[in-house]
C-alpha cells in the first residue's frame, strides 16, 4: 500500500462507515485489509474519539503487522500532504472534506504515537488474550508473571517428553513405535503421538478407559467391535464419504489445466463409478492422485476458497479410512 489511500466504492465504502456494525466477507485477494484499515481510519477521524480507546483484532501475526503498517504509513503522510491532495484521499474513505477534519487528519500521526506502547492497539486475538492476562493475574486466577510459551520452547519441550517417553518405554511400546515409524515417517509419529496426548481425559481418571482397548476404539469410531475389511468397504460407501465435496474436487480439477489435474479426473471419476468393495482397493491409488506424501493436497495456486475446504474435507474422509484401517490391522 506504501501509504495510499485507494478510493472505495459499493459496499467496501458502506463497510468503513464507524455509524454501522458490520460483518465483512469476501474471498482472498479482494481488498479485506485495505477495507478494515479504511475503516479504523474512519474512526480515527471521528470527533471525539481518543486512538487509544481503538482495539483492533487479526487472527493471524502478519494480517496485524500489515494493517499496523498501512495505518501508520497513511498517518505519517497526511501530516504534511497538501489540502488539495489530502480532501482527495479522505473522500476516498467516504470521511468529510472540511477544515475540522482535515486538521484533525494531520494530527492523528502524534496522537497515536502518544498512545500506550507508542501506536494503536493492533493485535492477534491470542495476544489480545494474552495480555488481558498479564495485566489482570489476580482476576484470571494466574500467578504474577506467568507468560505463555513461545512455539520453540513448546518445541523444546515436547522433543524432551517424547524422548523421555521413549527412553522409559517397553520393548512391545517400542515396537509399536517402530511400526508407525514405517508408516507413518518420523514427522507423521510426532504427530500422531501429539493427538493421542490431547485425548488424555479418555485415559485417566474414574471413566478412562481400561483394556481391552480395541472394541472401545472401534466404538468412537462409529464401528462395530468385531470390525474388519468389511467395515471399511462401508466408510467408503456414498452415505459415509463425503462424495459431494469429492465431486467439487472435480469440478476444480476439470477447470485446471495440466498432468496433475488430468490425473485428478481420472482417479476421482473412476473412483466414484466403482461399488464400495472396489473403491477400498483403489484407496492409495486415489491419495496419490489427490495429495502429497506430506498430506498436503495437490492443487493449483490459484484455488479459490471452495476448492481448497472440499479438498481438505476429503482429506479428512480418506485419513479417517485409512486411521480405521490401521487400527483393523492391529
Amino acid at each position: 500500500m506504501s501509504g495510499k489511500v485507494y478510493p472505495l466504492a459499493g459496499s467496501q465504502r458502506d463497510a468503513v462507515d464507524p455509524r454501522d456494525s458490520v460483518w465483512l466477507s469476501a474471498s482472498a485477494g479482494t481488498g479485506k485489509t485495505q477495507v478494515l484499515s479504511a475503516r479504523v481510519l474512519r474512526l480515527l477521524l471521528e470527533d471525539g474519539v481518543d486512538p487509544g480507546s481503538i482495539l483492533c483484532l487479526t487472527f493471524t501475526k502478519a494480517g496485524a503487522a500489515e494493517m499496523s503498517v498501512r495505518v501508520g504509513e497513511v498517518l505519517a503522510r497526511w501530516v504534511r500532504m497538501p489540502d488539495a491532495e489530502l480532501a482527495k484521499e479522505l473522500s476516498h474513505v467516504g470521511a468529510p472534506v472540511t477544515p475540522e477534519v482535515r486538521k484533525r487528519a494531520r494530527s492523528l500521526f502524534a496522537r497515536v504515537l502518544d498512545c500506550p506502547g507508542g501506536g494503536l492497539r493492533i493485535d492477534t486475538i491470542h495476544a489480545f488474550a494474552q495480555w488481558l492476562l498479564a495485566a489482570f493475574p489476580g482476576e484470571a486466577q494466574m500467578l504474577p508473571g506467568t507468560r505463555a510459551m513461545e512455539d520453540r520452547e513448546r518445541a523444546l519441550l515436547l522433543d524432551e517428553v517424547l524422548t523421555d517417553l521413549i527412553a522409559r518405554a517397553t520393548s512391545s511400546e517400542r515396537a509399536a513405535i517402530e511400526e508407525l515409524s514405517r508408516r507413518k515417517g518420523p514427522d507423521g509419529v510426532r504427530t500422531w503421538l501429539m493427538r493421542c496426548s490431547s485425548a488424555m481425559p479418555l485415559w485417566e481418571g474414574p471413566g478412562g478407559w481400561q483394556p481391552p482397548m480395541r472394541p472401545r476404539v472401534c466404538h468412537l469410531l462409529g464401528l462395530p467391535s468385531d470390525a474388519d475389511e468389511s467395515a471399511l468397504a462401508i466408510l467408503c460407501e456414498d452415505g459415509a464419504f463425503d462424495v459431494a465435496s469429492l465431486r467439487d474436487c472435480l469440478a476444480g480439477y476439470r477447470d485446471w489445466k495440466g498432468k496433475t489435474a488430468d490425473l485428478a479426473v481420472a482417479s476421482i471419476g473412476s473412483w466414484l463409478a466403482e461399488p464400495p468393495t472396489q473403491r477400498l482397493k483403489t484407496l492409495d491409488s486415489l491419495t496419490d492422485a489427490l495429495f502429497f506424501k506430506n498430506g498436503n493436497p495437490k492443487l493449483p495456486k490459484n484455488a479459490n476458497d471452495s476448492f481448497i475446504g472440499a479438498s481438505a474435507s476429503v482429506g479428512e474422509a480418506l485419513g479417517r479410512i485409512q486411521e480405521t484401517r490401521q487400527l483393523i490391522e492391529l
